[in-house]
Parts: structure tokens; C-alpha cells; sequence
């Protein structure tokens, strides 16, 4: 596989001369959407837009997986809800990490606490989290200087994930720019000395969490 192909490389030229050459780009937001209602189609199966979005949030965006957890799905029941969404699958960390943050910046710090314990027992690393958590202020920082932009278009120019800019909007309509700037920066701060200085990164980041 190669993540971000150079159009401008011999390599690049050669690979398009070949007969057999197809270029396999990731699919996102609406995109991914509509080849799930096509994947659990040709399964046998059906997903209408909205749960196939609510899908894609709370598995994430890897295609082998979603369509592993489309299969199952079918299996269970051809007609794929929201219920059976809940039911089948597990949250990724990513949409784990929405709920720490949510839970953080509306004061319930116990709760965030408790959801960072808990990915941490998954074995999942506090760059990974920290990663995720620039991912989470990244989404939210689109969101609140898009001003008046209605979030179907966010998403779309974004290339964002409709149910995934309609869920932050709940958290950016709560914060002041000003405040989501300390955050960022805050953020970005705490990154930079876990790549650049030996300390305790659980505690570190944990602190953060409690700054918010």
C-alpha cells in the first residue's frame, strides 16, 4: 500500500502505463456512507443513510473491518438498525476518546478519569490517546470557525463524517473560541514534551484531562 502516492514520480508514471492499474483512494464521509448501504446490499442485507453514518462513528473508517462488522450484522438480522449496531459492536477508541473529552469540558472530571483508565487498560498508549485528542480539537476547531456553514457542508468540504460533525457540534456550541484555543494549545504543548522529555506520561496527560 502506499498511504499518499507522488503523481510526480517516475514510479507514478510507470505504474499508469501498466494495463492492470487501478488506484484504490480511501473512501470518506459520504462516500463511505453510501459503499456501506452497497456492501451490506450485495450481503443480502440493508442499512438506511443515518444508521450506516452511525455505524461508520462508532467503528471507525477501515473498510475491511466495517465490512466484517456488516457481515455479522446481516447475519444477525438483515435489516441493520441502530440497536442492532449497539448491540453487535464495540465503540472504537476514537469514539471512546469523544466521550472523554465531552465529558471533561462539561465538568465531570471523575467520569473522564475513568474513561482514559479505560482505554489505558485496553493497553492503548497515552500518544495514541493524545493523538486522538488533537483528532477530537481538530474537528472542532473546523466546526467553530466555520461560523454559520450549515454541517452537511462542513462535512462535505471537510471531508468529514456527517454524524461525526453533527455529534461535535454539540461540544462547539458550548465552547468560546478563546477557550478552544487554550485547549489547543494546551494540548499541543503536552504533545510536544511526550515526544521531547522523559516524563510520566499517564499523569501528564491526566492532568490535562482535569485542566479542561
Amino acid at each position: 500500500t502506499e498511504p499518499k502516492l507522488d503523481k510526480r514520480t517516475a514510479y507514478y508514471k510507470f505504474l499508469k502505463k501498466l494495463a492492470g492499474y487501478k488506484e484504490y483512494v480511501k473512501l470518506e464521509g459520504m462516500q463511505l456512507t453510501k459503499w456501506c448501504i452497497t456492501e451490506a446490499a450485495s450481503m443480502g442485507g440493508s442499512v438506511n443513510h443515518a444508521d450506516a453514518t452511525y455505524l461508520i462513528s462508532r467503528a471507525g473508517d477501515n473498510q475491511q473491518l466495517l465490512s466484517n462488522e456488516l457481515r455479522k450484522l446481516v447475519n444477525y438480522s438483515p435489516q441493520i438498525t441502530r440497536q442492532s449496531i449497539d448491540m453487535l459492536t464495540e465503540h472504537t477508541p476514537q469514539s471512546k476518546i469523544f466521550d472523554l473529552l465531552d465529558a471533561a469540558l462539561q465538568g465531570n472530571r471523575s467520569r473522564a478519569i475513568e474513561l482514559y483508565r479505560e482505554q489505558r487498560s485496553q493497553k492503548v498508549e497515552p500518544v495514541l490517546i493524545i493523538t486522538m485528542l488533537g483528532w477530537q480539537l481538530h474537528i472542532l476547531a473546523i466546526i467553530k470557525t466555520a461560523g454559520r456553514v450549515d454541517d452537511n457542508t462542513i462535512a462535505r468540504e471537510a471531508k468529514l463524517n456527517p454524524y461525526v460533525v453533527k455529534k461535535s457540534r454539540l461540544i462547539a456550541d458550548r465552547l468560546t473560541l478563546e477557550r478552544l484555543k487554550k485547549i489547543i494549545n494546551d494540548t499541543l504543548a503536552l504533545d510536544v514534551r511526550l515526544k521531547s522529555e522523559s516524563i510520566d506520561a499517564d499523569e501528564a496527560l491526566q492532568n490535562l484531562i482535569i485542566s479542561l
